[in-house]
């Protein structure tokens, strides 16, 4: 369930939910699984009972959940309602907010009541797998390695299961025609990142060194043009850190032609710019690029496992900005900060000009509700999982900034939303 933006940020592009649909691929693309009578619900708003009926309706033996955080409160709820309706369902979470951890927290616990596995690693294999079992029942699903099984106690793991190998072999749910027409299309060329900063679940991905081949971007792109994307969201971690996954991309845009006429979205590291980086979107349609700055403070990033070097990252981007849209994107509450260190980092943001993000810190599972550090008293929401107070941030600190934030950027014609403020670029 991907949320309408809290603001109207995006006008009227339409972000349809992906992971749920790359499961729904795998499904429909497994052999053994051709007789399965196969449904997805996905209404893009939190309307719990309208889940429920149709699900119930359906009357699946298993049904899988897709969460993140805006969408985790809606869906636990939906999995106890099906599950007092349909018992011998088998409920299976998955997606960037499917942990254990999750789970413990007050509003999901007694997850035993309401789901029978988690999925902590990627799910289209593990999914079909689950599928496959000649009984659906906890029995069965300790023999699948990659999941967390409730229990009155402990999780029981059922094994570790290493990242996809052969990145090829999974089903796009864009070449098999399950995106809808005239949306955002979603484009991969590697998984994991090489980086561990603690504030990002992205840090805590197994390193992979595949990546999905040139031909296969090809038939990405190609999908792409069927399906009349006008915007195209890569969803790696960065632009330029993967260096195989780029060049194939490269490539791939060189044979289809397609990123010329949309509008191209990525997130890319700055201090690992290139040539080729610049080039490439020096050659595609209106790129929009996120550039992590996060706090100018070596020190908050040091506790944070973040690299930064200040020299390198104000010359990469001063290269970036004649070639795309660029927004630096910076973080208030991070344990280690201060209110007056971060508005030391949002001044210096502000001053290239370019279009600025702040972000209100979110606590999230496989980042800080795992990988804190001892002594960093980290006190947050358990519903929406924005921080309340931690080292250097008391409860009114943050509040107060929330407020000044609301402050500075409407009286600059800037956009907010819950937890995001956006100050526009002055160029």
């Amino acid at each position: 369930m991907t949320p309408v933006p809290d603001d109207g940020d995006l006008g009227s592009l339409r972000l349809p939910s992906y992971g749920v649909r790359r499961i729904l691929a795998a499904v429909v693309a497994d052999p053994e699984l051709a007789d399965a009578r196969v449904g997805l619900f996905d209404f893009g708003r939190p309307d719990v009972q309208a889940y429920v009926d149709a699900i119930v309706g359906f009357e699946p033996d298993l049904l899988g959940l897709s969460i993140y955080v805006w969408s985790t409160p809606c869906l636990v709820e939906v999995a106890r309602l099906v599950k007092q309706s349909l018992p011998a369902c088998t409920v299976v979470f998955g997606g960037p907010s499917a942990r254990p951890a999750m789970f413990d927290l007050a509003p999901y616990a007694l997850a035993q009541a309401y789901l029978d596995a988690v999925v902590t690693t990627e799910g289209e294999a593990v999914f079909c797998e689950i599928a496959r079992l000649p009984a659906l029942d906890r029995a069965a699903l300790r023999g699948v390695s990659g999941l967390h099984l409730p229990s009155s106690g402990p999780w029981l793991q059922t094994g570790h299961r290493p990242p996809t190998e052969a990145l090829d072999l999974i089903a796009s749910p864009s070449q098999l025609n399950l995106m809808p027409d005239n949306s955002v299309a979603y484009l991969e060329t590697y998984r994991g990142c090489p980086l561990s900063c603690r504030f990002c679940e992205w840090g805590a991905s197994e390193s992979a060194r595949s990546v999905f081949s040139t031909d296969y971007i090809v038939r990405e792109l190609e999908a792409f043009a069927q399906q009349r994307a006008s915007t195209v969201f890569l969803l790696d971690a960065g632009l330029n850190l993967n260096a195989k996954g780029f060049r194939n991309l490269l490539e791939a845009e060189a044979r289809v032609g397609v990123l010329r006429n949309t509008t191209f979205w990525a997130e890319i590291y700055p201090t690992h710019i290139k040539d080729e980086h610049l080039d490439f979107l020096s050659r595609i349609g209106t790129s929009y690029l996120g550039v992590g700055l996060q706090s100018l403070d070596p020190a908050v990033l040091k506790l944070h496992d973040r690299p930064f070097d200040r020299p390198r990252f104000e010359t990469a981007l001063a290269r970036l900005i004649p070639v795309a849209q660029c927004e630096l994107q910076i973080i208030f509450g991070l344990p280690g900060d201060t209110p007056r260190g971060f508005l030391k980092t949002l001044a210096y943001a502000r001053s290239f000009g370019v279009g600025v993000r702040a972000y209100h810190c979110l606590v999230l599972p496989d980042a800080l509700m795992t990988r804190g550090r001892d002594g960093w008293d980290m006190r947050y929401d358990p519903g929406n999982l924005s921080m309340i107070s931690c080292l250097g941030w008391s409860a009114d600190d943050i509040q107060q900034m929330r407020a000044r934030l609301d402050h500075e950027t409407a009286s600059c014609g800037g956009k907010s939303g819950s937890y995001w403020w956006s100050f526009p670029s002055a160029r």
